[in-house]
């Protein structure tokens, strides 16, 4: 990581610049979840707790090379995931 920040304003427009790069990379990963629904055949197909443990590993285990809260990121990523299938079933409810 860059040197800290040493005033609240800059942090807060350092984040806001970071948004500006994640939002693209959240809605590409939303048109990948909605191109994946539209294969599920079964509403058993949205839950995939093997994966999600897959996906939550290797988070953990990335998040391990930095000096970083790894369990927080983990967390924050489950949070996503959970969002997601909340999502999928209701659009599954819909067809």
């Amino acid at each position: 990581m860059k040197k800290k920040l040493s005033k609240l304003k800059d942090v807060r427009n350092a984040i806001d610049k970071l948004d500006d790069k994640i939002l693209p990379l959240m809605i590409k990963r939303s048109q990948l979840v909605e191109n994946a629904l539209e294969l599920k055949k079964l509403k058993s197909q949205i839950r995939d707790p093997k994966r999600i443990k897959i996906i939550l590993d290797k988070i953990e285990k990335e998040s391990e090379k930095f000096d970083v809260n790894k369990k927080l990121l983990r967390t924050i990523w489950k949070s996503m995931i959970e969002c997601y299938i909340d999502f999928e079933n209701k659009e599954f409810k819909k067809r």
